[in-house]
């Protein structure tokens, strides 16, 4: 856990100063910088990208474009397998165009969403946040930035966090050194690496228009919710009831954990095997099945919202062209394939939260259905997906009948949202640009990338199956939201009644799923999972939760708190958060229950 100074910094980023000695510098100084040949073996501490103590501000603005060459990452272990996915090599550091401009202490970037590189080899797509820059006085008169980055691949769901820095003046740039230093669960990667890298980049300076940018910057920093020290929760409720928060999950398994109480946001850890991560707000997870209900969910309710209830019970098959030759999706509506109830598929009758892709393929209990799953997760487009989909015979019961977990459910249900919202809106609507105008936006997430097909035109849906690339303060804001029953400042968002059914605090009730904890048997419903607790005052509650392979968990306790997970560690079957949360506010004191 962090402490004092060191929370201070790396995670309320209150000051930018860091505590590199001058011995250390040597490391990342101008010398090693402006060199094309230097030894790089692995990363170094993640300090080192920051400021030095007694740093001034930037003696030069910045505004035009840096681009980066594809080159060769240094990587511990020494080969990513596989080498090569797709005809795409994973060793390769991506080339981009990265335009950026500065403002006060900040370095922005202009576009942050995805980018997929134009042309080259490289495996990689990149995201790029804000960054900082300063002076330091052993650099010859130049300017010093960092920033933080994120690659992820085109196909999958799997972050690698990563930093970089360089030193500019009004016309020139030294070389780029990065280094990738945190991950989250891979798939297609076998070996899961760290890296690091230099590289000679060019600068063209250019004027860049910064009014706007600032503007939605400024807003972007207004909307932060507050963090907290999590000493602080230590000290009011007894260290020792923490103890376990992250369940007996190996530490290094944990890549951050904590608690949104009121708002707050208190958060364990941002610790990577280089030190904190000097970004941590900015750090970004790819959260893989977190977003059935974080980008999945709050779409269908939204849509709810604008257009009606009703449209829970709408038909999939009235809004998706599907080529069936059975009629399993017949009567399939909206509802079900949020639930996972379509009653289509095939294979092993487990539910695994934790495995990528349907719970009835990821096992590999049935090889064949596990090739059919491959073929759709990696057709690249809505009509070659849509294709995969139509070629998956039907169980024998129908919808609503069994809950099989199921990735390609989840995508149907996209396609059908996207054409639901087609025919509302006209045929060029975009309904994840009005999810993030009209919800997002509004509960001050200002950027949210998310994966989509991948269509010749450059177009494409939402998986919604997997894809979204959240921070901590996203997670908290849009939990936060459905805590809230969908409502945000006075407006309600998202559709009341079904954010009610998906909580269960109506009647309705989602289907088992073939666990269980000491309590009694989990079910599934509008893509939330739901285990029993029994309180500290013995009364039985349901504890929802969003859950993404690997380990990634979101908990929404009855009590208003928000407990969240990232890493690589899986889940238990009664979370210690759970357990904690109704220590410090008793859940009996939230009508939450039965």
């Amino acid at each position: 856990m962090y402490r004092n100074s060191v929370i201070a910094i790396t995670l309320l980023a209150t000051a930018l100063a860091s505590n590199v000695s001058a011995a250390e510098r040597r490391q990342l100084g101008y010398t090693e910088l402006m060199s094309d040949r230097p030894s790089i073996t692995s990363p170094v501490a993640n300090d080192l990208f920051m400021q030095q103590e007694g740093a001034t501000k930037a003696k030069h603005d910045f505004s035009g474009t840096v681009r980066i060459p594809e080159n060769l990452m240094q990587t511990q272990p020494p080969a990513i397998q596989p080498v090569e996915i797709g005809g795409k090599k994973t060793q390769l550091f991506p080339g981009v165009d990265i335009q950026f401009v500065s403002h006060g202490d900040f370095l922005l970037p202009v576009e942050r969403d995805l980018i997929v590189p134009t042309g080259g080899n490289s495996f990689w797509q990149i995201q790029i946040s804000p960054g900082r820059t300063w002076s330091e006085t052993s650099d010859e008169g130049m300017s010093r930035a960092s920033f933080p980055f994120f690659l992820t691949s085109i196909i999958e769901n799997e972050t690698y966090n990563g930093i970089a820095t360089f030193l500019y003046d009004d016309d020139s740039a030294s070389m780029l050194r990065y280094q990738i230093v945190q991950h989250l669960s891979p798939f297609m990667i076998q070996t899961p690496f760290v890296a690091a890298g230099q590289t000679e980049i060019g600068y063209e300076p250019a004027a860049i228009d910064r009014g706007q940018l600032v503007r939605d910057f400024t807003q972007e920093l207004d909307d932060q919710p507050e963090w907290r020290d999590w000493s602080d929760l230590e000290r009011t409720y007894d260290a020792k009831l923490f103890a376990n928060f992250d369940s007996e999950i190996d530490p290094k398994l944990v890549v951050t954990s904590g608690l949104v109480i009121d708002g707050a946001v208190y958060v364990r850890s941002m610790e990577t095997p280089y030190g904190p991560y000097p970004y941590a707000r900015e750090m970004r997870h790819g959260v893989w099945s977190v977003t059935k209900t974080a980008a999945g969910l709050v779409s269908l309710l939204r849509m709810a919202q604008k257009y009606g209830d009703e449209i829970l019970d709408y038909r999939i098959k009235d809004y998706v062209h599907i080529t069936a030759k059975h009629d399993g999706w017949e009567n399939v509506t909206f509802r079900h394939a949020m639930s996972m109830a379509t009653g289509v598929g095939t294979g092993s009758l487990d539910v695994k939260p934790n495995h990528i892709g349907d719970g009835d393929a990821s096992s590999r209990f049935n090889e064949a259905d596990f090739a059919a799953y491959m073929d759709w997760y990696l057709a690249p487009t809505l009509k070659e997906k849509l294709d995969e989909v139509s070629r998956i015979p039907s169980y024998p019961w129908g919808p609503g009948e069994q809950a099989r977990y199921r990735d390609r459910d989840i995508f149907i249900l996209s396609a059908a949202i996207d054409g639901l919202y087609r025919k509302k809106e006209g045929a060029a609507a975009d309904y994840w640009q009005m999810m993030l105008d009209e919800v997002y936006s509004p509960i001050g997430i200002h950027h949210m990338p998310m994966s989509r097909t991948r269509e010749p035109d450059g177009s494409g849906i939402p998986l919604l199956a997997w894809g979204i690339y959240v921070t901590i303060d996203d997670i908290a804001k849009i939990a936060g939201l459905l805590q809230n029953g969908g409502m945000h400042d006075g407006v309600q968002l998202l559709s009341k009644r079904g954010l009610a059914e998906a909580l269960y605090e109506t009647d309705a009730r989602g289907l088992p799923t073939g666990e269980q904890n000491e309590y009694g048997a989990k079910t599934y419903h509008l893509s939330l999972w739901h285990e029993n607790f029994v309180s500290a005052s013995q009364k039985l509650y349901f504890a929802p939760k969003m859950i993404g392979y690997g380990g990634n968990i979101v908990q929404l306790m009855p009590n208003g708190i928000i407990g969240f997970r990232i890493g690589n560690g899986g889940d238990k079957p009664l979370e210690q958060m759970t357990i904690i949360a109704d220590r410090i506010r008793p859940f009996d004191q939230h009508p939450r229950h039965r």
